[in-house]
C-alpha cells in the first residue's frame, strides 16, 4: 500500500502526512492573524490537473491559499529560501519548487510541467514576484507557456488585505479576502506559438484575476477589464487584448 501511494504521489509534493500537519498549523495561524474571508471554494476542482493563478502581494500569499484549499498544492518559492537550512526544510515540507526569479529557469519550468502532467495542483503567481505597488503588474509569459504545454484547468484566485499585516501595530486585526473564480481553459492558439501570443494569453489570465479584485488593486489591468466589460457586456468572458 505504501509503495502504491508513493508511485501515485505528485512530483515535488511532500509526504501527505507532513503536508497536512503543516497545512493545519498554517490555517490556524492565518485565522488567528487575520479575519480570513474566503469565497468560491466550490470552484476548486476535486481531481485532475489544475493551475491556481494568484496575484502576489505578500510573502504570506501561499499560506493564505494553502489554508483554504483541501487538495495538496505544489507552490513556487524563490531560490534564496533554499540557502538557509530551516527555510529549505520548511518549503520542501510544504511541497515547493525553488525557482530562480532573475532569469528563465528551465529546470523549474520542467518541474512545474511534471506536476501538472501528473494531475497535480500547482499554484503560480503570473507576475513572477511580489508587487511593490500593491497592485497588479504585467504578467510574465511563463504562465501561458505552462498552460499551453500541459493544458490544465486554470483557476483564478484574487487575494487582498494580506498586505495589511501591520495593522496589528495599531492593535487592529486585519481582514484578508480570498476569492476563487470560475475555472477556465485558454483559447486555442492559431499558427506558431510566439512570445507575443504567449504574452497575450498571460494577459488573458491576468484579466480573469483582475475581475475578482477591487478596482484599486487592478493596476495595469484595470483599463483592460473595463474594455472587456464595455465590449463584451460580460465581465466573466474577457477577450484577449
Amino acid at each position: 500500500m505504501t509503495v502504491m501511494a508513493n508511485r501515485l504521489r505528485v512530483p515535488y509534493a511532500s509526504h501527505p502526512v507532513i503536508y497536512r500537519l503543516m497545512q493545519w498549523t498554517i490555517a490556524a495561524l492565518v485565522r488567528i492573524i487575520y479575519r480570513y474571508q474566503v469565497e468560491g471554494l466550490h470552484n476548486l476542482p476535486e481531481t485532475g490537473a489544475a493551475m491556481l493563478v494568484i496575484n502576489h502581494l505578500h510573502f504570506l500569499d501561499p499560506a493564505i491559499v494553502a489554508a483554504a484549499v483541501s487538495r495538496q498544492v505544489v507552490t513556487l518559492a524563490a531560490e534564496k529560501w533554499e540557502e538557509n537550512w530551516f527555510t529549505r526544510l520548511f518549503f520542501r515540507g510544504a511541497g515547493a519548487i525553488f525557482v530562480n526569479r532573475g532569469a528563465v529557469d528551465r529546470r523549474a519550468l520542467r518541474a512545474c510541467q511534471q506536476v501538472l502532467a501528473s494531475g497535480g495542483m500547482l499554484a503560480v503567481a503570473p507576475e513572477g514576484t511580489r508587487s511593490p505597488s500593491r497592485v497588479l503588474q504585467c504578467a510574465k509569459p511563463g504562465v501561458a507557456y505552462l498552460a499551453v504545454r500541459t493544458n490544465p484547468l486554470i483557476v483564478p484566485i484574487a487575494i487582498w488585505g494580506v498586505e495589511t499585516l501591520r495593522d496589528w501595530k495599531r492593535l487592529r486585526r486585519p481582514t484578508c479576502h480570498m476569492v476563487i473564480g470560475e475555472p477556465f481553459d485558454l483559447p486555442p492558439i492559431e499558427g506558431r506559438v510566439t512570445t507575443e501570443k504567449l504574452q497575450e494569453l498571460a494577459d488573458f489570465v491576468m484579466i480573469r484575476i483582475a475581475e475578482l479584485l477591487p478596482e484599486s488593486y487592478r493596476g495595469v489591468y484595470e483599463p483592460l477589464v473595463k474594455a472587456n466589460k464595455e465590449g463584451a457586456g460580460n465581465e466573466h468572458s474577457p477577450a484577449i487584448i
